[in-house]
């Protein structure tokens, strides 16, 4: 019998019980079409990282192991420069960031720790007595908030061109993380960074305000 026609011919009741003994199979057939898919996204997505780490460290000239996790460290422009991955869980969700850190050749001496302003937190801190650093500049400590042991030494240190280098820095990172501490500067982006000219990029970004943030100390250990 033509299977058209023994459809038209089953009765309701049959054609209840063949869909009810269809639907899971339909269902697992879709689930693991769905599994199939993302298990190649992710290898896809992988390979494409790793190609863009691999070509980014060689243009850098620092060491990358495909095998390991996301990790490039090394020296850069004479700064030593570290670019890895980390995940951050909360409840049953989790997130991925890049992470880009450079250290200055000494420490600043300052007491600084410099982040991007985050209005809630930053008025709930003062709340509970914790002060801020003000340079005078409004645009720069409405985007940043300033620790340190000594306010004029800290403004002393924070000249026009530092701050400019900064605020450009912020600009350019599209309001992600950027923190300043005595002993380095680092900066986060969402996601692993599978591009390699993007990677690249923020490296010489933050090596170019490293330099200008610490270049006096590179410049006082050559005379020592």
């Amino acid at each position: 019998m033509f299977p058209a026609l023994h459809l038209l011919l089953a009765s309701p009741f049959q054609l209840g019980a063949e869909s009810a003994f269809l639907i899971p199979i339909v269902g697992g057939v879709l689930g693991v079409f769905i599994v199939v898919l993302v298990v190649r996204f992710w290898f896809v997505a992988r390979k494409q990282a790793i190609a863009a780490w691999t070509e980014a460290s060689g243009e850098l000239g620092i060491p990358f192991d495909p095998a390991s996790r996301y990790l490039m460290e090394g020296n850069v422009a004479g700064y030593q420069v570290k670019v890895y991955t980390y995940t951050q869980r909360s409840g049953e969700s989790s997130q991925t960031y890049t992470a880009f850190r450079v250290s200055f050749p000494g420490s600043l001496d300052l007491g600084l720790k410099l982040s991007r302003e985050l209005k809630f937190f930053s008025g709930v801190a003062k709340f509970f007595g914790a002060q801020d650093i003000t340079t005078g500049d409004p645009s720069f400590d409405d985007t940043f908030v300033i620790k340190g042991l000594d306010a004029e030494a800290v403004n002393e240190f924070l000249t026009d061109d530092r701050r400019q280098q900064l605020t450009e820095l912020h600009q350019q990172q599209k309001g992600m993380g950027i923190v300043v501490t005595d002993t380095d500067i680092s900066i986060t982006s969402r996601g692993v960074v599978r591009k390699a000219e993007l990677l690249t990029g923020q490296v010489a970004n933050l090596t170019r305000v490293a330099f200008a943030l610490s270049g006096h100390l590179s410049s006082s250990e050559e005379l020592t």
